[in-house]
């Protein structure tokens, strides 16, 4: 039979106070506590999930619009982080390519975010794609100098298709016209 908590009203947990408890338990008999955020949002939270010492099991320390807000923040701060080393990457590599490749395509954004922000549909990253080549690509994937190819695969892929297409229909016309004078 669980025992009676330990008061936690005026407890502090990050961004959390303990306002009261709540009439829910845990399945393992634990309270739960009603706080309050400094955002003024209220949450239950368990009892074993408070706690300002860093542990395996996650402290909750903020309500769940503020938890969501920090994770989105930090999802941000590590997207700009790579962003900017795949620029950085992309100029180094530019600077080996200076004579080698068209000046055009020195002049593209550096990445596909770079692209995005200034309504361009191609970069040049000057890395070669997975096929060897060395190439824009399209914001939307893929390296044009691959595009290109198999584009042209579809083109004879459809060339051959409309070939056998034109024989079948010949073939079909030949025998009605063979039908039509047999009963002639």
């Amino acid at each position: 039979m669980p025992t009676k908590p330990v008061n936690r009203i005026g407890e502090i947990y990050g961004n959390l106070t303990v306002i009261r408890i709540s009439n829910r338990r845990s399945a393992g008999g634990n309270a739960y506590w009603w706080c309050k955020c400094k955002c003024g949002k209220e949450r239950e939270v368990a009892s074993d999930s408070l706690s300002n010492k860093p542990r395996k099991k996650k402290n909750i320390t903020e309500c769940k619009d503020c938890a969501k807000k920090l994770v989105r923040k930090a999802l941000y701060k590590k997207h700009s982080q790579e962003e900017n080393l795949r620029r950085k990457e992309a100029i180094s590599n530019r600077q080996l390519l200076k004579e080698k490749v068209p000046e055009e395509w020195l002049r593209l954004p550096l990445t596909d975010a770079h692209a995005r922000e200034l309504n361009k549909k191609h970069f040049f990253r000057g890395r070669v794609c997975i096929n060897g080549h060395l190439s824009p690509y399209r914001i939307n994937g893929g390296c044009l100098e691959c595009s290109k190819q198999f584009q042209s695969n579809d083109y004879l892929l459809n060339e051959a298709a409309d070939t056998r297409n034109k024989h079948a229909t010949s073939n079909m016309n030949q025998t009605q016209r063979k039908g039509n004078a047999c009963k002639s």
